[in-house]
């Protein structure tokens, strides 16, 4: 694995330093030649003698030569864009060949100064193009050549111009007609108020019943909606920038040191302790990592790997360490035994961002989870898994996890390309990212979108957000793309606007689970079977891998799974379907299982503390990047709401105001002996929290009431009938 990897890093500083040389070549070539025909008398005999040879063969296009070579040097400088070196070299020479012919054609037309002419590629096929077709459109043609030439070595796209100039052409046809309407219209209004003023007499009261004030609710928000979209900034000529990488501490992990004669030692002590058990081994490889070791064992002849894997408390004893996990490792035909070392380093997320692979990654989705057991960076694609199941016990290192995924993303994507749908029940985890503009709700309008607390709250986003996805499903089916990446593509190519990503973290799915699982568990199923295709992608995550929670719903739908370290092998099976997680060391300690994988790989979670979190959110919020989203979810929520399973709940909402404001008091025990059940009264409960009726501080147990908020409401309920 070493070899490959130091092969691949030469491989790639070759590369890197051909480019070099190659940008340095084609910057002097751009030079010499703009100097030998801008003064071709002080550039020598070799400068006459190719300014001869170039104007003999090509005429005054041999200008754009110097051109060319200029381009070619800003391709190779810039290393974000690709070479095409077969393809670019073609359309340059047609540049230059159409370009003579274009001199020869202009000198015929235009009669000019005889310095204008084509050379003997101008001149010899230049009348290939006038017996074909004629003085005037072979010059036409000739013009079209010359510029799809130009247009495909600058990479301009001609579908897209095309389309602007089109749809601008359409638009100043349209916009006289539509003054004329607007002045019409407001001719009229005129013509009514003057009526109203001077030859109304007395106005009759209008009397409205309750299907008019519907109505008019209705053509409100209309109108409020129309001011949302007119009202639109776009976001495409803001320059965004991406977080630099130093906003990150250095990884300590990045240069991590091994003791060889300590590792030989441990190596020895690993094959005695197995000889003790009548397990003859010879370890074969140590791979030193910066928190796990892995030793590789080749195996006596008819002893199974079980056999190991049986006395696993055995080894720990001998090697004076906890977690020590036996995995089987077929390519390489050993049995692998990872052991934690004594002192481990932390694995920083900047090491991670640094790398080649996360830089080269054109994926928006990029996540840098962490660092393999040989210490390489382990980054993934989470459009490719497409969704992902996130399980493990208190302590375990889960809620950095989450942060790693996020502040990953955030590397990558601007904020009109990706946004995040948080769900934090518990509050505490996800508040930092509440100001950033890549915050969705589709609930909510963009200037109102924050992050989801409560229960009721979260299963009316996860409902609403599977109205996205059909809606989103429609749209593309218009364009016939098959997913979110063809419509962007299409977007690009006709100068429409694309479609970003959403991304749904819920961070306790467990807490959700209890109060209204089945809400939560029908959109979940929904949004996992059919929303990657429209560019949403589920990350759950629960410290309570329990088959009431990771229901088998679930797990058939998220092949992609992350187990921190859990608290008993059923967990482990829940959450991996095999063991494993629970021998995990926890404070990062991960196992990965990528979708279509047999086996899970071992990763130590890169560590990012709140305060650097902290950083790269100032930053971003600090561009004042305009926080946008579709205008239609606004409109689709405005004239919706809860479901009629949730306005049956809301119906216990009254009578239960009423007896908080007669009795001056809350508690479960008081609405179970008022609404029959301990069930409805966890609802009940979870109601009143979620409108804010009622509120418990943290580190109490208590209920505080909001009495002013409940009085309102009721007087509100009772005018509105």
């Amino acid at each position: 694995m070493r070899k490959n990897k130091k092969v691949k890093n030469k491989k790639q500083n070759s590369s890197k330093r051909n480019r070099e040389a190659a940008s340095l070549f084609f910057a002097l070539s751009s030079f010499l030649s703009a100097y030998v025909f801008i003064i071709p008398a002080r550039s020598g005999i070799l400068g006459q003698a190719f300014y001869a040879v170039m104007f003999g063969v090509f005429g005054t296009a041999s200008y754009i030569l110097p051109l060319i070579f200029l381009r070619y040097f800003v391709i190779h400088v810039r290393h974000s864009v690709k070479l095409r070196e077969r393809l670019d070299f073609i359309w340059s020479v047609i540049c230059i060949i159409s370009s003579s012919m274009l001199s020869e054609s202009i000198r015929f037309m235009f009669a000019p100064k005889p310095k204008i002419y084509g050379g003997w590629i101008g001149d010899n096929l230049h009348p290939f193009f006038k017996e074909l077709f004629g003085m005037r459109l072979g010059f036409a043609v000739i013009a079209a050549i010359f510029l799809l030439s130009v247009a495909r070595l600058l990479k301009i796209p001609l579908r897209a111009c095309a389309y602007n100039c089109l749809n601008s052409m359409k638009e100043s046809m349209i916009k006289p007609e539509e003054e004329k309407i607007q002045s019409a219209v407001s001719e009229k209004k005129r013509e009514s108020v003057a009526q109203q003023k001077f030859g109304g007499g007395i106005s009759k009261p209008n009397i409205v019943n309750k299907q008019e004030k519907e109505e008019r609710k209705k053509a409100k928000n209309l109108d409020n909606y129309a001011v949302v979209e007119q009202t639109k900034v776009n976001s495409k000529i803001f320059d965004y920038k991406l977080p630099p990488a130093d906003l990150l501490k250095n990884d300590s992990a990045a240069n991590f040191e091994t003791d060889k004669n300590e590792l030989l030692k441990r190596a020895e002590l690993l094959r005695a302790t197995l000889a003790d058990f009548d397990i003859g081994a010879e370890v074969k490889d140590i791979i030193p990592g910066p928190v796990v070791t892995r030793y590789d064992l080749v195996l006596a002849p008819g002893i199974r790997i079980q056999t190991v894997s049986n006395i696993v408390d055995n080894i720990s004893l001998a090697m004076r360490t906890a977690s020590i996990r036996v995995v089987p490792i077929p390519e390489k035909a050993v049995v692998g035994i990872e052991v934690p070392n004594l002192s481990g380093v932390i694995v920083g997320l900047r090491g991670i961002l640094e790398s080649g692979a996360f830089e080269n990654s054109k994926s928006l989705l990029t996540l840098a989870l962490g660092k393999t057991t040989d210490g390489s960076g382990y980054v993934t694609d989470l459009a490719s898994m497409p969704h992902l199941l996130i399980a493990g016990a208190t302590g375990s290192g889960k809620s950095v996890g989450i942060h790693t995924i996020i502040l990953s993303i955030l590397y990558k994507a601007r904020p009109d390309e990706v946004k995040f749908m948080l769900i934090d029940p518990k509050r505490v985890e996800m508040t930092v990212y509440k100001d950033i503009p890549h915050i969705y709700n589709p609930c909510v309008c963009a200037a109102d979108a924050g992050i989801i607390t409560g229960p009721r709250e979260a299963a009316a986003a996860l409902k609403k957000l599977v109205t996205v996805m059909d809606e989103r499903y429609r749209k593309f089916a218009k364009e016939t793309a098959r997913n979110i990446e063809d419509y962007n593509n299409k977007m690009a190519e006709t100068g429409g606007e694309k479609e970003f990503y959403i991304i749904v973290i819920i961070d306790e799915l467990a807490d959700l689970m209890i109060v209204v699982q089945k809400e939560i568990e029908d959109s979940i199923q929904r949004l996992a079977q059919m929303a990657r295709a429209v560019g949403i992608h589920l990350i759950l995550a629960t410290q309570r891998p329990s088959v009431n929670v990771i229901t088998g719903i679930i797990k058939a739908n998220f092949p992609a799974r992350l187990s921190f370290q859990t608290t008993s092998k059923i967990d482990s099976r829940v959450v991996l379907d095999m063991l494993g997680a629970e021998c995990l060391m926890g404070k990062g300690d991960m196992l990965f299982l990528p979708s279509g994988e047999a086996r899970p790989v071992r990763l130590q979670g890169a560590y990012v503390s709140l305060k650097e979190a902290g950083k790269v959110i100032s930053f971003i919020n600090n561009q004042n990047f305009p926080r946008l989203y579709e205008p239609i979810i606004v409109e689709v929520e405005r004239n919706g709401g809860f479901n009629a399973d949730e306005e049956k709940k809301m119906k216990n909402l009254i009578p239960a105001l009423k007896l908080i404001n007669e009795r001056k008091r809350i508690s479960q025990d008081l609405l179970k002996a008022n609404f029959g059940s301990s069930a409805k009264a966890t609802n009940i409960l979870s109601i009143l929290e979620t409108e804010g009726f009622i509120t418990k501080p943290e580190g109490t147990n208590k209920w505080q009431i909001d009495y002013d908020k409940i009085r309102r409401y009721l007087e509100e309920k009772v005018e509105n009938g």
